[in-house]
């Protein structure tokens, strides 16, 4: 009798965990139907197929800027951190001359103990990678000025260090507002750019990364815009 309890509970077991990976791969292929629709309404590109750590990816243009974005799902770490990115390489600079971070991680990066951080990091990533990894983030602190600009509101929640080249005057109420103000998830807590966003502009172009955002359409349909808006 127990042996049958026993092959009856392990049945049972083996059947919850079937219908669970077959439930995970039909949600898998909704969401990219779903992807594939929203993107092609909007004149995007979608690209479903992952590639190592990269799920699937999104391209577009707006007024001559050409840009990509991608889903880093950060899978095989200990703790993986996914993040969504969105990138153009038509508007750049030779250095790093531009940095909106949430404006608690600018006061703990930009201080002396956030630099020294930020080269041990830097140092760790260039020899595990076995490669060279540009570390002008320390040297544009030195240097960067705070771009005082915008709604106090605003200013609370963000940083923008700016290098002493680069104009001001271009922060208006439509961005902020796309910075401040996320879409509601369909499920959790509400998304903080604040404390999840970065966005940089140096020599591999204009980058946002924005960690372990939702992956609903309306979020990279958000970012999109965002990018847009940033690189005219």
């Amino acid at each position: 009798m127990q042996t049958f309890f026993a092959l009856t509970g392990f049945a049972l077991f083996i059947s919850g965990v079937t219908w669970l990976v077959v439930k995970g791969r039909q949600l898998n292929r909704q969401r990219d139907f779903e992807r594939r629709v929203h993107a092609r309404k909007l004149g995007w590109t979608y690209f479903g197929t992952g590639e190592g750590r990269v799920d699937y990816r999104f391209s577009g243009s707006a007024s001559d800027i050409e840009w990509a974005m991608w889903y880093d799902s950060d899978r095989g770490d200990r703790s993986p951190t996914p993040k969504a990115h969105w990138q153009s390489a038509n508007v750049r600079t030779p250095q790093l001359s531009l940095v909106i971070i949430g404006r608690k991680r600018y006061q703990m990066e930009s201080g002396i103990v956030g630099r020294l951080l930020i080269d041990v990091v830097t140092g760790v990533a260039q020899a595990v990678g076995g490669g060279q990894v540009r570390a002008d983030k320390t040297e544009f602190y030195e240097s960067a000025l705070t771009l005082d600009e915008g709604r106090a509101g605003f200013r609370e929640r963000y940083a923008i260090a700016v290098s002493p080249e680069m104009p001001g005057g271009w922060l208006d109420d439509e961005l902020q507002a796309a910075l401040l103000d996320w879409p509601k998830p369909k499920r959790g807590a509400l998304y903080r750019g604040d404390e999840k966003i970065e966005v940089t502009l140096g020599p591999d172009g204009l980058q946002i990364v924005a960690q372990q955002m939702p992956e609903d359409f309306a979020f990279w349909n958000h970012l999109a815009r965002l990018g847009e808006a940033l690189a005219q």
